[in-house]
């Protein structure tokens, strides 16, 4: 259903730039608080690119090669063999059906190759579908950063949660 492959500078275009504008797409994320532009954009993946220990990935239907997301590892600590995950589906046609999910997967896959062990990532805890796709995945929740963030004009909590691979 899904590929993931590397994101490169060339591929931003108009509809990703509309996707990291658009508030309730990145309504959890700390990119809510930017306005991105396509050049801002492709400086951001070209600094990922040439990272050794960040890696950022678009997430794309195979019948037709349509990018609807990105997941990124990283940064990844290589001594202690772990790596935080990240996501966005920017495409809202195709949030809730699973796709997320797949690419975590793709993204594990990856992780093990790299000698891997253990997988970090995190949400707002009003953030229900993130703490339900962490659970499908097999996270488990391991802190709570109490009244961490600002969201919507009062302090919230943020979840951590992990994967042993």
């Amino acid at each position: 259903m899904i590929f993931i492959k590397r994101i490169l500078p060339r591929n931003i275009n108009n509809n990703y730039v509309k996707w990291m504008n658009d508030p309730e797409v990145v309504r959890y994320t700390e990119q809510r608080y930017k306005k991105h532009t396509i050049s801002e954009i492709r400086k951001y993946v070209s600094v990922i690119n040439k990272s050794k220990n960040e890696f950022l990935y678009g997430i794309f239907i195979k019948k037709n090669k349509f990018h609807i997301g990105n997941i990124k590892l990283g940064p990844i600590d290589f001594f202690h063999k772990t790596a935080e995950i990240g996501y966005i589906i920017g495409e809202k046609d195709y949030w809730g059906k699973g796709i997320t999910k797949l690419a975590i997967r793709e993204v594990i896959k990856i992780a093990k190759k790299k000698k891997i062990k253990k997988l970090i990532s995190g949400c707002y805890e009003s953030h229900k579908s993130s703490i339900r796709l962490f659970q499908k995945c097999g996270f488990i929740k391991e802190g709570k950063l109490r009244s961490h963030y600002v969201y919507q004009n009062k302090r919230i909590s943020f979840l951590l949660y992990a994967k042993h691979i």
